[in-house]
């Protein structure tokens, strides 16, 4: 009986150990999803900007980063089709840009080739136990908030099929927002500072203002106001509150 007792309490014991392992794994995985993270919003902003300089110089940055994540984690998960077919998808996007950038070629299709990085991290992580990263919930916002500030900016009349398309992309916009201002950040591992916590909750308050001020002018049925507060207004908060979470120390050498 007491082999038995003995044998139970070392399986648990074992048991105990490799979730220990497993967790301080996925510790560094988080951490390192966040370095990666920080290195990849400034190339995506700056080839959105069609800035040349800043966009190389953060393209370097990203390159040395993602080859190094690559490399580390591109065998951690055996299974192909739900992890290493992303860090495939993946690279082909990175190295599409890097063409881009270097070759002379139009930043703003880097920039498109880009976009496909964080669509991609948006299966890969939340289907591998990491489904609160802010991130990704800033780009299922996004997705639902450029689709509002394209559709207007493209709009010279307001009718039926509009009004209802806005109307109903503006709830999954606001539910997507509401999941964002949810989201745990820990200021530890990205480096925030309490003052620069507090900037960060400050511009989700903005976007949450031109939210209401979108949802105020739909209800209004007022088109020139709907349009007004639909594009640049709705954008610009969003803008700032993603790319407060990359890295720009670079600028500074």
């Amino acid at each position: 009986m007491k082999k038995i007792v003995g044998f139970i309490l070392a399986t648990f014991m074992l048991v105990g150990l490799m979730s220990g392992v497993a967790m301080a794994k996925d510790e560094e995985l988080m951490q390192d999803f966040v370095t990666l993270e920080q290195s990849y919003i400034p190339p995506l902003f700056f080839t959105n900007m069609g800035q040349e300089l800043p966009s190389k110089a953060s393209m370097n940055i990203f390159l040395g980063k993602w080859q190094a994540f690559s490399s580390k984690y591109y065998d951690y998960k055996p299974d192909y089709a739900n992890w290493q077919s992303y860090f495939d998808q993946m690279d082909y996007a990175i190295q599409d840009a890097k063409g881009i950038i270097f070759g002379g070629g139009v930043l703003t299709d880097a920039h498109e080739a880009l976009e496909a990085v964080r669509a991609t991290m948006l299966q890969l992580r939340p289907l591998n136990g990491f489904p609160k990263f802010i991130a990704d919930k800033m780009t299922i916002f996004h997705d639902t908030m450029e689709h509002i500030v394209l559709t207007l900016k493209f709009s010279t009349a307001p009718t039926t099929d509009l009004q209802a398309e806005m109307a109903a992309t503006l709830v999954l916009a606001e539910k997507a927002w509401s999941d964002v201002e949810k989201c745990p950040v820990d200021a530890g591992l990205w480096g925030f500072t309490p003052q620069e916590m507090m900037q960060y909750y400050g511009m989700l308050a903005q976007e949450r203002a031109a939210l209401d001020a979108f949802a105020a002018a739909m209800a209004s049925g007022n088109f020139q106001m709907i349009k007004q507060t639909g594009t640049l207004p709705l954008k610009g908060p969003f803008v700032k509150a993603y790319t407060f979470f990359g890295d720009y120390s670079f600028m500074e050498q």
